[in-house]
């Protein structure tokens, strides 16, 4: 064990990790071979994580903007709320089917949470059914549009950033269709990325060679671009922090080279751009605190003529990791619907 009750992953568990974030999709006996471990071992060591609690599922990164979503974020600081009506505001906005992200945070707000949405009404009818229910907690709202993000492997694992290892951008790609078939499928593989072939085809109805295929279309169509695990940061002694910046006269090229130091960090696992937001956002794991702040100093130093303020946020909890909340072919449908 670590400090603070942490498992300490050995470097086999970690490079096992790493792989997964890389392709979960991935055979054993392919694991195994860029470990150095057998099969069987990958296996039972992947099992040990589970039961641990390490590992907390395994996730499809999708293109979601190419289906013609927009992401609406939304941070809230809420006012006297008692723990009960907490865990009931908590439940309300875990069961919604179209929010695939969910925090606690620890900063000027008290939570945040995306809403996958096929138009601003459906936002706005699930922000009217929440502040009927909440409203009277909410002591202050910030909703803007997550334009664009990256998510990088988690480099960290293996403590360097392999450049070779393409990371996933959502929001550059144009529209795209897709059938009520590859909804459902890409619902599956976005909350247990691992599920076999054949327990896949006996959910969808179809053959298993069937579900090899549109996989390999979405997948080359960059519907799909990869498959990620997702971790219990506390198990294994990680914290979760974000960085707003906000920039001053900042050129292109300035702006290419801020993301490029952000990109090369193996901490770094997201950077953002939203409309309404700040003008750049970095999203990190870190071991301790001190980590994080020797990071921001040395932003702050290397792009001090750009940056005019900044603002930092701790996740202490993560509720809802899924990247395509959605699972039928009508996903407006979906939208209105509670679960």
């Amino acid at each position: 064990m670590a400090e603070n009750g942490a498992i300490a992953l050995g470097l086999k568990d970690r490079k096992i990790l790493y792989e997964l974030d890389i392709n979960a999709r991935a055979p054993l006996a392919l694991i195994g071979r860029k470990v150095g471990l057998s099969k069987e071992v990958v296996n039972y060591r992947i099992n040990r994580l589970l039961g641990a609690g390490v590992i907390k599922g395994f996730y499809a990164r999708i293109e979601t903007s190419a289906l013609g979503f927009t992401l609406f974020r939304t941070f809230l600081r809420m006012q006297n709320l008692s723990p009960g009506k907490e865990k009931e505001f908590i439940r309300f906005v875990d069961s919604c089917p179209s929010i695939g992200f969910f925090v606690r945070v620890e900063g000027n707000y008290d939570f945040n949470f995306i809403y996958w949405s096929k138009g601003a009404r459906q936002y706005w009818d699930f922000w009217e059914e929440l502040n009927a229910k909440f409203g009277r907690y909410i002591e202050k709202k910030e909703l803007n549009l997550l334009e664009y993000y990256a998510n990088f492997p988690k480099a960290f694992l293996v403590g360097r950033k392999d450049t070779s290892a393409k990371f996933f951008e959502c929001g550059l790609q144009g529209k795209k269709d897709i059938d009520a078939t590859d909804y459902r499928l890409l619902k599956i593989l976005s909350t247990w990325a691992r599920k076999p072939l054949v327990e896949i085809a006996k959910e969808l109805g179809v053959s298993d060679k069937v579900v090899a295929y549109r996989i390999k279309r979405l997948e080359e169509s960059g519907i799909i671009h990869s498959y990620g695990v997702r971790l219990h940061l506390g198990k294994i002694g990680l914290h979760y922090y974000k960085l707003h910046l906000f920039l001053k006269d900042f050129s292109k090229e300035r702006f290419s080279r801020l993301m490029s130091f952000a990109a090369g960090h193996p901490n770094v696992i997201y950077i953002d751009r939203s409309l309404g937001g700040p003008d750049f956002e970095i999203e990190l794991y870190m071991k301790e605190k001190a980590e994080y702040y020797a990071f921001l100093s040395e932003l702050r130093y290397k792009f001090s003529d750009i940056i005019r303020d900044f603002e930092t946020l701790y996740y202490p909890e993560e509720f809802k990791l899924v990247l395509f909340p959605w699972g039928d072919g009508n996903p407006l449908a979906q939208g209105q619907a509670r679960a």
